[in-house]
């Protein structure tokens, strides 16, 4: 109980330590993200301020310059450069009036702000116009922008009197006067605002190192913490591997021990199957002959139930051979290897050996058989495995047809063999068709041999699997059956 716990607190301490790390880690990016946007935007109104007093200079050195001169093209000047302090002015009322963004942006425009700084001015000021330094900054704003719209008042009133009256030297000296005072109290509006934003993004630079610092100092604290963790584990697992290893030494001399026990007991099923191979084999094949000597020789007798007897002893004997011969096959394949090396072969031979073992027993029932596998068919599949499973659908089809043809075909299409073999016996019932179906289905080879539908199908369905192959299997009351083996060509 004690290891589990210790476990449990382990766990718990690790979950902690990564919470921490990612949170840091998430909020050392928000606050780097936002810290390099607002110094981004102070950049870009301290930028804005210098094309404010440009502006608002030149503005004046040209109403000046009217005001002696008498010249529209000054005063048309002075109206252009103004638009440059107005457009500001336009994007900080429309922003203190929350208005729509299009209007701040037009005004910024007008002012001669860079494009790719326009959604940081507008995000600071919407976001922290409360903040003490950029509360300040946009108070010293308001009063140059008073004092811009003064500079504007002054210049209509100078423009209807020169195209009112004539100014004498003195009245212009003194709104010269007038004018250079207003300038005076501009510029030093937009100092006092760039010095304010300079500042402030100074004392955010400050915080963010600060921030920085203790956020990188709480990752590595972390990371450390972890480290101590989980080198005490290793340091504690080290003990265990100790004695695991040692337990898997024992499990590899038992196993070893186990494989040299089943190679003996393989060897001695091999010797097995070569006996019964010799002692079963040789007499039943013997004794195969022997019936068909005796039914060919009946032929000769005018005796119908001695034909008849011998004939149906001929083709017992003859399907007991080749069960046995089926079945011995089977066990090669599984105590000497499911995959053998494997061959090229013409499909066609193949198909024709299995036709020529049940021809007998085929026209024992009337049945035609009919290989129409193209000659041309080369292929790997495991030679043994494809006879098996070959030998028992032929038998199987032999036993559910009379009087019929049963043909052997293929064909090939995306390097897969589709090799057929279809009857026109007695079909199958739906439900046995269905449990077929399921039987072929089925993923586990181990549940196929406990189905109570006979040796053939599961063998069959069994040998599919190691092909890697599919069954299909087709069939309609009183017009045959047609089983399809689908796997890889080679």
């Amino acid at each position: 109980m004690s290891e589990i716990k210790n476990y449990v607190n382990s766990k718990k301490n690790i979950i902690i330590l990564y919470i921490i790390m990612f949170s840091s880690c998430i909020t050392l990016i928000i606050l780097n993200y936002t810290t390099i946007r607002i110094l981004s935007a102070s950049r870009a109104y301290v930028n804005g301020e210098s094309s404010y007093s440009k502006g608002q200079n030149k503005a004046s050195r040209h109403l000046i310059s009217y005001l002696y001169t008498e010249n529209d093209k000054h005063w048309k000047l002075f109206e252009e450069e103004l638009k440059i302090p107005l457009g500001d002015q336009v994007a900080r009322v429309a922003l203190s009036k929350n208005l729509d963004e299009d209007i701040v942006k037009r005004g910024f425009r007008a002012g001669k702000n860079k494009e790719e700084d326009l959604d940081d001015m507008i995000w600071i000021f919407k976001n922290f116009n409360s903040v003490p330094f950029l509360k300040k900054a946009i108070h010293k704003w308001e009063n140059a922008d008073e004092l811009v719209n003064r500079l504007l008042k002054k210049g209509i009133e100078i423009h209807k009197k020169i195209e009112t009256t004539k100014l004498d030297e003195q009245t212009k000296n003194k709104i010269t006067s007038e004018i250079n005072i207003l300038c005076d109290n501009l510029d030093n509006s937009a100092d006092n605002f760039s010095n304010i934003v300079g500042d402030g993004s100074r004392e955010i630079k400050d915080h963010l190192i600060v921030l920085n610092i203790f956020f990188i100092s709480l990752i590595i604290s972390s990371v450390s913490f972890y480290y101590v963790i989980t080198l005490k584990k290793i340091i504690a697992s080290e003990k265990d591997v100790n004695k695991t290893k040692e337990q898997l030494q024992d499990i590899i001399e038992d196993l070893e021990k186990t494989k040299i026990e089943l190679s003996t007991e393989i060897i001695q099923h091999k010797k097995l199957i070569g006996t019964i191979s010799h002692d079963i084999k040789s007499p039943m094949k013997y004794l195969a002959m022997t019936s068909k000597y005796i039914y060919e020789e009946s032929i000769n007798y005018d005796d119908q139930k001695f034909k008849k007897n011998a004939k149906s002893v001929y083709s017992s004997t003859l399907q007991l051979f080749n069960f046995i011969d089926s079945l011995l096959t089977y066990s090669k394949i599984f105590i000497e290897g499911k995959s053998s090396e494997n061959s090229v072969y013409h499909l066609r031979k193949l198909v024709q050996t299995k036709c020529n073992l049940f021809n007998e027993i085929a026209k024992a029932s009337n049945n035609i058989l009919v290989n129409e596998i193209d000659k041309n068919v080369i292929t790997k599949i495991n030679k043994d495995i494809l006879s098996v499973i070959l030998h028992n659908i032929i038998d199987n089809a032999i036993k559910n047809t009379e009087n019929g043809v049963i043909k052997i075909y293929s064909h090939i299409k995306n390097k897969k063999l589709y090799l057929v073999v279809e009857d026109t016996g007695k079909g199958f019932k739906e439900d046995d068709l269905i449990h077929y179906k399921q039987l072929s289905n089925e993923q586990s080879t181990e549940k196929l041999i406990l189905r109570n539908s006979g040796m053939g199908l599961p063998m069959i369905i069994e040998l599919i699997h190691i092909l890697h192959g599919n069954l299909k299997i087709s069939s309609e009351i009183s017009k045959g059956s047609k089983f399809e083996i689908i796997t890889d060509l080679n």
